[in-house]
């Protein structure tokens, strides 16, 4: 389990709990659970489902290969032949300049200091081609559980009008991947959760995210979310 208290305001604190057995109804006003492995209702929250792809890092290197899609193993081999590179990131700050580029050409949320919170539980890491940095990953770590979770992936392929180098940079973020559960494996990780799975979805979108993490293999698992209501409610009204 991994526990992060999170300043919302100089007086107020959130805390968010991930891979809880069972929400605690005293903490129903200010903490948020993420993926309890609890799947029945609570007292004092929302449950929703949540649903997501886990890769077995217990498997050598071969296997773990072999268990991707022929063609996401084609991509990562081509990708290293074109020498990408693949290091950990150790500037959040600039991760996050980085996520917040991507996050304004999608339309997302941008990043704020919220995941500085998460101090030695974040590891960032990149792919970079022809000296530049074209993917970058964030995961949060559980080292009790050896359980790494990716937190957000953030590629700038849709500012380059060049077919041929947008095709590079989503290879680069395969082999990044891949990279990544290599690293994690010998670090002694044994899951490597791809964070959040769009079930039953019909957005276009959604459905070829899912198909990308589908094509490195892995389970399917449900968890469950617990929102406190007085979060639920304020939302509502903000």
């Amino acid at each position: 389990m991994l526990c992060v208290k999170i300043k919302v305001t100089r007086f107020l604190n959130r805390k968010v709990v991930w891979y809880s057995s069972r929400p605690s109804i005293w903490n129903c006003l200010t903490t948020l659970y993420k993926q309890s492995t609890h799947r029945k209702p609570v007292l004092g929250y929302k449950r929703e489902n949540f649903f997501t792809k886990v890769v077995d890092l217990a498997q050598d290197e071969n296997q773990l290969l072999a268990s991707f899609e022929k063609n996401t193993s084609y991509e990562i081999r081509r990708a290293e032949k074109e020498h990408i590179t693949t290091s950990v990131e150790l500037n959040v700050e600039h991760f996050k300049n980085f996520y917040n580029q991507f996050a304004k050409i999608k339309g997302l949320g941008l990043l704020n200091n919220s995941i500085n919170h998460y101090d030695e539980n974040l590891v960032i890491t990149k792919a970079e081609y022809d000296e530049k940095e074209v993917v970058m990953h964030s995961y949060i770590i559980d080292k009790s559980l050896k359980r790494v979770r990716l937190f957000h992936s953030a590629s700038l392929f849709r500012n380059v009008a060049d077919s041929q180098t947008r095709a590079i940079i989503g290879r680069a973020n395969r082999l990044l991947h891949f990279m990544d559960m290599k690293y994690f494996k010998k670090l002694g990780f044994i899951e490597y959760d791809l964070g959040g799975y769009a079930m039953d979805t019909k957005d276009e979108i959604l459905c070829q995210i899912n198909k990308f993490k589908d094509s490195f293999g892995g389970k399917l698992k449900l968890e469950s979310d617990y929102l406190p209501y007085p979060m639920v409610l304020i939302s509502k009204i903000i």
